[in-house]
């Protein structure tokens, strides 16, 4: 079933006011996810173009493949506050760089978007909490992900479908991303183009068949 980020955001809602059919949800989809293939970071035209680049990418909050704490997970499981992040020198043709995190673990056809953002190169580190409307620094952009919504969107995985990862990855680029770019459509060609340098950090959620936090994450 295709699905856009209006509806994906409607069946989130829908199914956060029945816990039971969350839980159901989760047992009929247990084993079942998009997979590391449907990640952006994995198209081999864009692996190519940034494997002679690489990025540092990391987080005072989680190191790579660490549980992400409870205040990060997503509206009605945590306080939905964006991890601090940072990352080193871009290479120097790069003028900017684009965040993005997906979820390869959801029991759908594609990884699903949590976050879509860019800036320029003088800003090279966020806050906890940077990636929200109000709070954005200046020069940096929120492109809806694929929930609905501008900026971050935290973890919030399916009660007992077991440990999620959420790949967060930067790339750096030759130019400043159009309005517009949406992550169902346009990003892939567009950084193709324009990527040249990848950075990638792994958090990991979990939560039980009661839809509370596991951690520390096995």
């Amino acid at each position: 079933m295709n699905t856009t980020p209006a509806t994906t955001a409607s069946m989130t809602t829908s199914l956060q006011r029945h816990p039971w059919v969350l839980r159901w949800a989760s047992l009929l989809t247990r084993g079942r996810h998009a997979g590391d293939a449907s990640l952006t970071c994995s198209d081999q035209v864009l692996a190519l173009l940034t494997a002679t680049a690489t990025l540092a990418l990391r987080s005072a909050d989680f190191a790579h493949g660490g549980a992400m704490a409870q205040r990060h997970a997503g509206e009605g499981v945590g306080d939905n506050r964006s991890p601090a992040l940072a990352w080193n020198a871009l290479p120097p043709q790069a003028t900017h760089w684009l965040l993005l995190c997906e979820d390869p673990d959801v029991p759908m056809a594609h990884a699903i978007t949590h976050l879509l953002a860019w800036g320029p190169r003088s800003v090279d580190a966020l806050p906890e909490g940077a990636l929200s409307a109000d709070r954005a620094p200046a020069g940096v952009t929120l492109a809806p992900n694929g929930l609905g919504h501008d900026g971050y969107d935290g973890p919030r995985p399916l009660p007992g479908h077991g440990p999620h990862r959420y790949v967060f990855q930067i790339y750096a680029l030759d130019t400043q991303p159009s309005a517009g770019l949406s992550r169902e459509t346009t990003l892939l060609p567009w950084l193709r183009a324009h990527g040249a340098a990848l950075g990638r950090l792994d958090g990991l959620y979990r939560r039980d068949w009661r839809g509370r936090t596991i951690a520390p994450l096995p």
